[in-house]
């Protein structure tokens, strides 16, 4: 996965794009998949956390695009669609500490942001993107396809805000005015009669609150 991600010091192809989306789908739907059995913990914890440290250090970095390519309607929608997948994952490894700590004190959630913090240089993009893709959906008033990824966005934004200091300063000084336009009377562009239509108001009004 790193290897696609950073240190070749080379821009990434569009297959090397579609290869991070199709891998981080997979990684999010074994997430969600395998949250009773042991196995998924022993897997995270083992030698001091080296597989999560190398997966949030590999959701850290955003893919480097030639500047030809950037133009490139076809690379954008792939990139779209890997930021998608990437909020996804890490909606599922957040969830996972957070809301269901079944790791012990070996994993916490407050070991997952120090992980992220460890490497803001990079995440602050990715987490600005996240930001901008949600303000996108939600000023849209979200279709029923997008409303599980609308959750998902706002869930990370949110919980990354509030448990994370320089999440928060970033939000702040970048996209307070945004939020607080975009994210007004969320009852009123959240997809109707859907599971998880409250759940999403209740986190951007949350994620509001915040930054109030």
């Amino acid at each position: 996965m790193g290897t696609y991600r950073q240190g070749t010091g080379q821009n990434n192809r569009a297959d090397e794009i579609e290869y991070l989306i199709e891998l981080e789908s997979c990684l999010a739907e074994m997430f969600r998949e395998s949250e009773h059995l042991p196995q998924r913990s022993h897997l995270l914890t083992t030698n001091s956390l080296i597989v999560l440290r190398m997966l949030l250090e590999n959701l850290s970095i955003s893919p480097t695009l030639s500047t030809h390519l950037t133009r490139d309607t076809e690379i954008e929608d792939l990139c779209t669609e890997l930021l998608d997948t990437t909020s996804k994952l890490l909606f599922e490894v957040l969830l996972a500490v957070s809301e269901h700590p079944t790791f012990g004190t070996e994993l916490s959630l407050s070991r997952v942001i120090s992980q992220l913090e460890s490497r803001f240089s990079s995440f602050s993009g990715v987490y600005s993107s996240m930001t901008e893709r949600a303000l996108f959906l939600i000023s849209r008033k979200s279709a029923p396809s997008t409303t599980f990824l609308l959750y998902c966005l706002f869930y990370v934004v949110e919980v990354l805000c509030r448990n994370c200091n320089k999440c928060r300063t970033l939000l702040t000084s970048s996209h307070l005015e945004d939020i607080r336009y975009y994210c007004s009377s969320p009852e009123l562009k959240v997809v109707r009669y859907t599971p998880l239509q409250t759940l999403t108001i209740e986190r951007v009004q949350k994620l509001l609150k915040l930054l109030q």
